[in-house]
């Protein structure tokens, strides 16, 4: 990968989890703790992200659709399908209430 991509590349990470800061303070159950509710968003996009991209970058090679992604539409299509999954489940989990387990008697 060139030097130049891999920095836009982590750019782009960079503003992706400034952007989500606000949200998360939106979106957040009362229950949770704001930075808490954060690293939960952050930990799981960044999983599901790494996972999918693997996943279908490794299908997209052993098909040979490889070479498809260097145009656009296709390659949108393909962010499409890493990203949207992995911010609706990272979503989902910013959002659900703190767990916590009984207390021992």
């Amino acid at each position: 990968m060139e030097n130049g991509v891999t920095v836009f590349v982590w750019l782009v990470w960079l503003a992706i989890f400034l952007l989500a800061i606000p949200l998360v303070l939106r979106i957040r159950h009362p229950e949770q703790r704001a930075f808490a509710a954060y690293l939960i968003f952050v930990s799981i996009f960044t999983v599901v992200a790494g996972v999918l991209f693997w996943l279908f970058s490794w299908l997209a090679i052993a098909l040979g659709l490889a070479p498809m992604l260097e145009r656009v539409i296709p390659a949108i299509v393909f962010l499409l399908l890493i990203f949207v999954p992995a911010f609706a489940l990272a979503f989902w989990q910013a959002r659900k209430p703190r767990w916590r387990k009984a207390p021992p008697p």
